[in-house]
């Protein structure tokens, strides 16, 4: 399994999950958006606001109600982002993961990609303000799955 990193550099080129998510040469791809607590929540809870196209890499949220599912969101904060790494965050974090883990059981996938912040070697955040510790422990979890690219 590839992990991609992947840098937003602007609309519509390589780092903008909208777009990217849409071209033939990702179809096999499941890409890891940057997710808040609450729609994090209602996906795995059954409900449609989990399924509602948010800011950011969060635009393609939508893309969890896909068949195969194309996206899956990892929490970064509810109402900003999260401030340290507490057991409730870890909880949410490993939920996340565990479900990506699921997901490539399935076969479906040749490649993972995710936001990199390439200048801190970790990932990459746009929205929230989002704690170091929270983003490392995000970074290393993904990194977990494969080798990173």
């Amino acid at each position: 399994m590839q992990l991609i990193k992947s840098q937003f550099n602007g609309p519509r080129q390589d780092g903008d999950f909208s777009w990217m998510i849409e071209r033939p040469e990702y179809a096999r791809s499941l890409f890891i958006f940057n997710d808040n607590e609450a729609q994090f929540i209602a996906f795995h809870t059954g409900h449609a606001a989990g399924l509602s196209a948010g800011g950011g890499n969060a635009a393609i949220r939508p893309y969890q109600g896909h068949s195969p599912i194309r996206a899956a969101g990892i929490p970064t904060g509810n109402h900003g982002g999260y401030q340290e790494l507490d057991k409730n965050v870890r909880a949410l974090i490993d939920d996340a993961i565990a479900h990506i883990q699921r997901l490539l059981a399935t076969d479906n996938y040749d490649q993972v990609i995710f936001s990199y912040d390439a200048k801190n070697e970790t990932l990459g955040t746009g929205i929230f303000n989002v704690a170091d510790e929270v983003k490392n422990y995000i970074y290393e979890s993904i990194c977990s799955l494969g080798d990173p690219q």
